[in-house]
């Protein structure tokens, strides 16, 4: 078979309506991959094109030891190869042509990335939890766990109220969710927040993201999430919950009022991991199945053929 053709762009060189397209478009579809996106969370970006926007592959750039390399931002849970229609042949080619460009390679691929051919000791299996949502609410309530409906009870009884609010209120729930989720990520630095404070100011100007809170009889806020809609991909992006919600079971509160919205709708619900047992269990906890994805790793005391 006939090699594809590769070109490596820079950000400047990237049509950005071809490549928006083929993301939009894409059978593996995922709105980390959005120039708009990109350029919200990473200082600076490259990329791997085939042909005429057949298949693109963004690469996250930084410097170390005087050397670029490629890394995942924060926010951004898979990246890899997206394309129309998937073609193992270009996937290999973009992949190795990755490999062989950087000394440094630490990116995640998308769960449609899986191929056999490359070596093992390149890749690293990351769990990634989903929910079909094909169901009723009722249907979907008995795939829960007792503890999980357990604690959505709770939240009944403590008489949350669930909202969803404006875009207006990004902001400052971006601000609640810094404080209360991202401050207890220790790779989160200040310029990361003033990163995710350009993203979400993103979601309202393309129409994609919605906050959704769950509220104490009080009108405070105790949980919440940003989701991110993407095609048949609800992305359960930035969830954050105070003290209050730890004890009056909130965050299950807000889960299944969320769920219960979207229900019959044959989206999928991602709710984007996680490789944290405890996290990985909450979600589980709804009935979520794992699909996972790959990392993809290269360095110089780890070298890839």
């Amino acid at each position: 078979m006939i090699t594809p053709k590769i070109r490596v762009l820079k950000r400047t060189q990237i049509n950005e309506a071809k490549w928006n397209d083929v993301i939009r478009t894409a059978c593996n579809s995922l709105p980390y991959a959005y120039t708009w996106y990109l350029d919200a969370l990473c200082p600076k970006w490259m990329a791997l094109v085939v042909g005429e926007y057949e298949a693109v592959m963004p690469l996250p750039i930084g410097r170390k030891w005087g050397m670029l390399f490629v890394y995942q931002p924060l926010f951004s849970q898979q990246l890899g190869v997206f394309y129309k229609r998937r073609s193992d042949l270009i996937l290999e080619a973009l992949i190795k042509e990755a490999l062989k460009k950087f000394f440094f390679v630490n990116l995640n691929l998308n769960y449609d990335n899986r191929l056999t051919s490359l070596p093992a000791k390149t890749l690293a299996k990351k769990r990634n939890l989903t929910l079909q949502l094909s169901g009723k609410h009722s249907a979907l309530q008995k795939g829960f766990s007792e503890n999980t409906v357990r604690n959505i009870k709770k939240g009944q009884k403590a008489g949350l109220v669930f909202e969803e609010l404006s875009t207006k209120d990004f902001a400052s729930f971006t601000d609640f969710y810094i404080a209360h989720t991202a401050v207890k990520d220790k790779t989160f630095k200040t310029r990361h927040g003033e990163f995710l404070h350009r993203l979400t100011q993103q979601f309202a100007i393309h129409e994609c993201g919605r906050l959704y809170a769950a509220k104490t009889p009080e009108g405070d806020i105790c949980a919440g999430v940003i989701v991110v809609e993407n095609g048949n991909r609800i992305i359960h992006l930035l969830p954050a919950a105070d003290e209050h919600a730890r004890q009056n079971g909130g965050m299950h509160y807000l889960v299944d009022q969320i769920l219960a919205s979207y229900a019959g709708t044959d989206k999928i619900y991602d709710f984007e991991g996680s490789s944290v047992d405890s996290i990985a269990r909450f979600y589980e906890g709804f009935g979520a199945e794992n699909q996972p994805f790959f990392m993809l790793s290269k360095s110089l005391f780890k070298r890839s053929k």
